[in-house]
């Protein structure tokens, strides 16, 4: 891996940053004139060359100018990562009042969704995972002599039924005496927690059975958080990618089907992360993915935002940041006051 000197670093920095506003090529004398380099323009170029010998830029053969290969376009972000995520300046995109009130978690998804896509004019993918609800009862009903009913209460009102196989040898007495001891245990406590609370009842030896059953039921029964996803911004990308017609198919297929979470592994994400088409897990072209994980009212969030591969990184990274760091930031305050 090559190593840039400091100069370098701003030159290739420089050049990444004025292409991606004016999609041309970048000559020494625009970057000298621009930036008031304390160099020679002679010195410029012979940059530019040692750059481009690097693989960070390339010549288009009608111009004087260069642009930028992938490696810059990497280079570019990893710095614009460094900059705007240690900076204290963060941009002023409060999402947390619009998210607020009544909304229920389709509707904040989607209304966050709608807010960023217009800031951005990017293609924008709120994903909203359920929130852990609170148990407020939970009891054990036998139906037949092989088979009884988990049945838990949460703290919204849902109820949830989940059947458990036991063995026939179990007295009625034995489970009301379990069910009644999972109750105790268990009211107040997240629905995901159930499982580690049954594991410490202590049982006697010919319930242990019935006991693992029933840990296995629950894990089954309550599954992983669920998330609901608000997506905005698709005709956006139509005009941006318009002459890719088969990622254009493939990204509203795996819109529609909920599946756009599978193109990327979001326990991975660190901060903000950009991933080009040949990053992802499906066979699109021509776009990038930038992503962030967020909270929200309590919630934990994925942010997606897609566009073109060549987009306006800058922009779009620092309001990301604000929005991953604003409930920091809230907290910070209220500890403050």
């Amino acid at each position: 891996m090559s190593i840039l000197t400091q100069r370098q670093e701003i030159i290739l920095f420089s050049i990444v940053d004025d292409f991606l506003k004016v999609m041309m090529p970048i000559s020494s004398k625009h970057l000298i004139e621009k930036y008031r380099l304390d160099i020679s323009s002679a010195t410029v170029r012979n940059e530019m060359v040692r750059l481009e010998a690097d693989g960070f830029l390339t010549k288009p053969h009608t111009s004087a100018g260069r642009i930028p290969s992938r490696k810059a376009l990497r280079f570019y972000i990893d710095m614009l990562n460094k900059q705007i995520g240690e900076s204290e300046d963060q941009l002023n995109f409060n999402i947390i009042p619009e998210a607020g009130g009544d909304m229920d978690r389709n509707e904040m998804s989607r209304s966050l969704a709608d807010m960023i896509s217009n800031t951005t004019q990017y293609l924008t993918q709120v994903s909203l995972s359920e929130e852990d609800e609170t148990v407020k009862g939970l009891f054990l009903t036998p139906i037949t002599t092989n088979t009884l009913l988990l049945i838990i209460v949460l703290e919204s009102g849902t109820i949830r039924k989940i059947p458990v196989e036991m063995d026939g040898n179990v007295t009625v007495p034995e489970l009301e005496k379990l069910g009644n001891e999972m109750n105790v245990h268990s009211y107040g406590q997240p629905v995901s927690s159930l499982p580690s609370i049954i594991h410490a009842i202590r049982v006697r030896r010919q319930l242990g059975t019935l006991k693992s059953s029933i840990i296995n039921a629950v894990v089954d029964g309550i599954g992983e958080p669920q998330q609901v996803v608000g997506h905005s911004g698709f005709n956006h990308l139509i005009h941006q990618i318009s002459t890719d017609i088969s990622t254009l198919q493939l990204l509203y297929d795996d819109m529609e089907s909920d599946q756009l979470n599978d193109i990327i592994d979001l326990n991975t994400i660190d901060g903000v992360d950009v991933y080009f088409s040949d990053e992802l897990n499906r066979d699109y072209d021509s776009i990038s993915v930038i992503a962030t994980n967020f909270n929200v009212n309590g919630m934990d969030g994925n942010l997606m935002i897609i566009g073109p591969e060549i987009m306006g990184y800058k922009e779009v990274i620092r309001l990301m940041y604000s929005i991953r760091n604003q409930e920091i930031r809230r907290s910070d305050r209220s500890d403050r006051e």
